[in-house]
């Protein structure tokens, strides 16, 4: 890793595997490296990236030998499943659980993202990895899945009573003031939009949000502010019969099904934008002249090809892509 956060090198690893483990092309790996001063090039347990399991150990139970990990963690461990667990968006740590007869060892790999840790690239490639699960696209629907969604969509808007639901919603002013001994005191003023709904047009119509619409960092107890909730009466009402007046059950079933395919293609634009940004993030195409080479046992002229790649290493730079 360079002085440049998103400056990495290039390395080609070579691995053995089963005849019947298929991997298509640019397909992203994880592997266990025990050379860690030095560099082999060859790697041990390596696992697709979509065969990991992302999960966070929540821990709090004592299991043998005096470990601690929840349930689910403790199922993977003796199943001998990597997993990848994702600390509240600073750390990712890739765990490898190796059972060997009756003994488990579990390897981990720490990849930083904070401001105390090296930003790394590999951790970026994990981060993208896990919106890619996140995002859950699953290739676009058959006609049949099409004419079932639809038919829950008719069903949804006869059964709802939309009025009623409309009825809910509320818009309260909140006022507070914070005191803050030893610094300046606080006072602010919000307004929360609430509807106790969660169908989609409806939503869409009388969206629940929460406004700040005045704050004071140097507040006084002298400035005759006060802490308080109320419900704003007008804004509420008049809010309710602008939605109830531009309600139909038409418009809601058009609404349901547009936002139905729009919800897929959003879907399908993010995993495929995700996937360039994680394959343009190595050099493929300069690779591709070993992997390419290499169809057989392994040969001393393959070696030579993966030794002279290694030693004349490509520099580049990592694309970083924007959160959505």
């Amino acid at each position: 890793m360079g002085g440049d956060e998103n400056v990495y090198e290039h390395k080609i690893f070579y691995f053995e595997k089963d005849e019947s483990l298929e991997m298509k092309e640019n397909t992203l790996v994880s592997y266990l490296s025990y050379d860690y001063n030095g560099f082999t090039p060859k790697a041990e347990y390596v696992h697709p990236l979509s065969s990991l399991v992302v999960h966070e150990d929540k821990r709090g139970t004592m299991r043998a030998d005096n470990v601690s990990h929840d349930d689910e963690t403790w199922r993977l461990i003796n199943e001998g499943l990597p997993y990848v667990d994702f600390k509240s968006g600073r750390h990712c740590y890739v765990h490898y659980p190796i059972i060997i007869g009756d003994t488990c060892t579990i390897w981990e790999g720490l990849l930083g993202n904070g401001i105390y840790v090296e930003r790394h690239n590999e951790w970026l490639i994990y981060e993208m990895f896990n919106d890619l699960i996140q995002t859950n696209y699953k290739g676009w629907p058959t006609t049949e899945e099409v004419a079932n969604s639809i038919e829950q969509f008719k069903k949804q808007v006869e059964a709802i009573n939309a009025y009623k639901e409309i009825d809910t919603y509320q818009i309260i002013k909140i006022k507070q003031y914070v005191s803050r001994p030893g610094r300046d005191d606080n006072y602010f003023e919000d307004i929360n939009y609430s509807l106790m709904s969660d169908d989609k047009y409806l939503s869409f119509l009388l969206p629940s949000k929460r406004e700040n619409v005045f704050f004071d960092d140097n507040a006084y107890p002298s400035d005759g502010y006060s802490n308080g909730m109320y419900v704003m009466e007008e804004e509420t009402t008049r809010a309710r019969e602008d939605a109830k007046k531009n309600y139909t059950k038409e418009k809601h079933f058009a609404f349901l099904v547009s936002d139905y395919f729009k919800e897929i293609m959003e879907r399908k634009e993010k995993t495929e934008y995700l996937n360039k940004c994680i394959i343009d993030s190595f050099d493929v195409k300069n690779a591709r002249r070993i992997t390419n080479s290499f169809r057989g046992d392994i040969t001393d002229e393959f070696m030579a090809l993966v030794d002279d790649y290694n030693e004349n290493t490509v520099v580049g730079l990592l694309e970083v892509y924007p959160k959505k």
